[in-house]
């Protein structure tokens, strides 16, 4: 099965879980449409019968007025009734349907370690969550409801139909056919190259510019703004080009449709003109069928737009499953195997790196780490320092050898009990859009106002905070832009200390910060760390006085320890 086929299918089980909702939208909009072509050929047949009853004294004395005009008042608040809770269940349906797409595409992301997801665009996984499965609606509100409804339809109006006159009902059905079988073909197979330019062309337009949002300061800076506006109107403009094309495709298929209809009554008028002279039916019935199946063909109108877009909603489709069925390169255990007895950390043989057939970033290391003792691992950029750090939280495994905790591999843990362990202070903390307290309280939800003072103090933050109007509460801004380098690292410190896990693991925690700051934060990490595990990343051995042990490393391998 082809990766589109499948993806279909794949979310089509996913919608199946609102089938009840989608099974009522379905059929209430049936409902609408029989009833409006019932209202439409009961008023003709009313019209016509009591013109013909009028004709003479005793028919119209005769004739009952009561019964049809009942039923006219009765189809028009049918179809009242039932095309307004059709838009209401069906756009609550597919609201759902939508929910239950980007949580599922957020849980199948969940598992992808940063590595795999970092190798994405921020902006294409973006498109992918909104816009891609915006476009999967198509499948309930664009084909499947109007599929069913449209074949309910038409097999009910012929069959009603066939009750006065089979040839002309077969009439009916061979003009149906063509605008629900014939017409949305031709759509398709005129669309189906463009499906796919359509959704690549608006996803790189959204990427282009969210990165330009995104990186604007830097554009400015070095007077790429311009060029960057000029690619911004160049996706633009083919975006829409494909919109323009795919609108001309809809125009000619909603003039085909209208034609084909138009050419039905014409054939029904001129067997039934015939007929109707012949006495073979009365002039009523013949309203009954130009009118009716008028009205039929609003049944097959919304089809051809979905054929005609189904290769825009395959193509998404296939780009939702191309990240979400990516396999995690880290699987944890559904349960840890045992509980390690103490906190010491053994590197055994490891080796890692990133591509197959890549450098190797980190080789044939051999480390222990005592319980309770710091060790500061030195050397210069790229020798493989923060790859040993990501190894140990298991952001990536290794290609071969070990890494235990007390006893026990790192790798028959369970990650919730691995992150209890572990807390981490990396190089380039996020800050996510939100306060100061909203970024604290990741490490730790139940955090008291105590324990934030406490944690800010002890980040040599406590000053900063206090000087601003709205304290903890002050927003960050994006990617924390309202803040200094130093500060968001030691935002980041402040998380690992309301953490309060055994093994700290710090990666470079006072880059940007001054000589004052740095060595009162020191000190602080060195006092609350006191009979825990610590692993610390620097490149200023000035640092080292505290340490254990110091390792350094070059070109991935370990060339002393100290």
């Amino acid at each position: 099965m082809n990766r589109p086929a499948g993806a279909i299918i794949l979310f089509t089980r996913l919608f199946g879980r609102h089938w009840r909702a989608m099974g009522l939208g379905i059929l209430l909009g049936t409902i609408a449409l029989i009833s409006a072509v019932g209202l439409l050929a009961l008023s003709g047949w009313f019209i016509s019968a009591c013109a013909a009853a009028g004709l003479s004294a005793a028919t119209a004395h005769l004739f009952n007025f009561f019964y049809p005009s009942v039923g006219v008042r009765l189809l028009a608040m049918m179809r009242t009734a039932a095309r307004y809770g059709e838009r209401i269940v069906t756009h609550d349906a597919t609201f759902r349907i939508l929910e239950t797409l980007r949580v599922w595409f957020y849980r199948q992301l969940e598992p992808l370690t940063p590595g795999q997801i970092a190798s994405y665009r921020h902006a294409d996984i973006l498109n992918r969550m909104v816009s891609d499965i915006d476009a999967l609606d198509n499948l309930y509100l664009r084909l499947l409801s109007p599929g069913i409804t449209a074949l309910a339809m038409i097999l009910l109006v012929v069959s009603c139909l066939w009750v006065i006159d089979g040839s002309m009902a077969l009439t009916v059905l061979c003009y149906l056919s063509i605008a629900a079988i014939v017409v949305p073909g031709i759509t398709a197979r005129t669309s189906w190259a463009m499906g796919p330019g359509l959704a690549a062309s608006a996803a790189e337009l959204r990427i282009r510019v969210v990165e330009g949002i995104e990186g604007m300061g830097d554009l400015i800076a070095f007077g790429g703004d311009r060029r960057q506006l000029q690619q911004i109107k160049t996706d633009q403009h083919r975006l829409v080009d494909h919109q323009r094309k795919m609108s001309r495709i809809s125009g000619m298929s909603s003039a085909a449709i209208t034609l084909t209809s138009g050419f039905c009554m014409i054939t029904i008028l001129y067997i039934g003109t015939g007929k109707v002279e012949l006495n073979l039916i009365g002039g009523e019935f013949l309203v009954v069928f130009i009118l009716g199946a008028a009205a039929s063909f609003e049944a097959v109108m919304p089809l051809p737009a979905a054929y005609q877009y189904l290769t825009h909603t395959v193509e998404s489709a296939g780009r939702i499953t191309e990240i979400a069925g990516s396999r995690p390169l880290v699987a944890f255990p559904s349960q840890t195997f045992s509980t390690p007895a103490h906190h010491g950390i053994r590197f055994e043989n490891l080796n890692f790196r990133y591509l197959s057939g890549g450098p190797w970033v980190v080789r044939d290391v051999n480390l222990t780490i005592a319980a309770g003792k710091k060790m500061a691992v030195v050397g210069e950029t790229g020798s493989g320092k923060s790859s040993l750090l990501n190894l140990l939280i298991r952001f990536q495994d290794p290609v071969s050898g070990t890494i235990r905790i007390g006893d026990v591999r790192i790798d028959r843990i369970r990650e919730s009990d691995l992150r209890q362990l572990i807390t981490v202070v990396p190089q380039q903390a996020h800050m996510f859009h939100a306060s100061i307290r909203d970024n604290l309280l990741i490490a730790r939800p139940d955090a008291t106002e105590d324990q934030l003072a406490h944690a800010l103090t002890m980040a040599c933050l406590s000053d900063f905070v206090k000087t601003l109007p709205d304290g903890l509460d002050t927003w960050v801004g994006e990617s924390g832009s309202r803040l200094s380098g130093g500060q968001g690292r030691r935002i980041a410190v402040a998380r690992a200390i309301l953490a309060d896990a055994p093994i700290w693991l710090l990666d470079e925690p006072t880059e940007g910060l001054d000589r004052t700051t740095e060595k009162n934060l020191i000190l602080n990490i060195t006092r609350l760390t006191q009979g825990r595990t610590v692993m610390f990343i620097t490149h200023r051995r000035a640092l080292l006085a505290d340490m254990d042990q110091v390792v350094e490393m070059s070109r991935g391998k370990i060339v002393s320890i100290t």
